[in-house]
């Protein structure tokens, strides 16, 4: 059963791409440093915000199948907030991150983050956090995708071997792609499509070798 969530984003956001205040020059700036040009900013619909709760943020939002607002994150610029992330109150079981971009007959890549997702750069999917949703878990059994990378950080080793059990269980081949104690946004675009390349398919018994370890 689905629960109304409405999701809206701040009354605040400004699209970066086209302010060229001093505000919007230092989140593009920052955005710079990790790696994400202007050709994102614009697929992503990038924003920031100058006041309010979100004030002096980056704020990357998410899209469901029909272009409307399912969630969005903000990265605080200041160097001396201590919570550098904030994100809206709802049901996060049923979000399906950057849904808008995703093509489901294609391999489907699970990050952690939407700078993940970003960097990854083709058909990421972010889980906003370590567990895969009920919606996109039900999305990826119904849908035609047949491969699926897992590429979650190793504190999530736990969560990720749970959710390659299950997908399996459901007949869809999966990869585990080893991230040496970094993030897809840490290691850059060409880094991680490297890792991708080298990254082997899980069996049961890998799984469960995995877990004893």
């Amino acid at each position: 059963e689905k629960t109304n969530t409405n999701v809206e984003l701040p009354k605040e956001f400004k699209h970066l791409i086209a302010d060229t205040s001093l505000e919007a020059r230092q989140a593009k700036v920052y955005l710079k440093k990790r790696g994400i040009t202007d050709t994102e900013i614009i697929k992503y619909n990038i924003g920031h915000a100058t006041a309010g709760q979100y004030a002096n943020s980056v704020i990357i939002p998410s899209y469901d199948s029909t272009y409307s607002i399912n969630y969005f994150i903000s990265r605080t610029l200041n160097p001396n907030n201590s919570r550098k992330y904030d994100t809206p109150k709802c049901n996060k079981n049923e979000i399906i991150g950057f849904e808008s971009l995703i093509n489901w007959d294609l391999p489907i890549i699970l990050v952690e983050g939407s700078f993940d997702a970003i960097a990854v750069r083709r058909n990421a999917i972010p889980l906003f956090g370590k567990t895969i949703s009920q919606a996109l878990m039900l999305k990826l059994v119904e849908s035609s995708v047949k491969t699926i990378y897992i590429a979650l950080d190793r504190d999530a080793q736990k969560a990720a071997l749970n959710h390659a059990l299950t997908l399996l269980n459901y007949g869809k081949e999966v990869y585990w792609v080893d991230m040496d104690d970094k993030d897809p946004s840490e290691m850059g675009f060409e880094h991680f499509t490297e890792k991708l390349h080298n990254a082997q398919p899980l069996t049961f018994t890998d799984i469960m070798i995995k877990k004893l370890n």
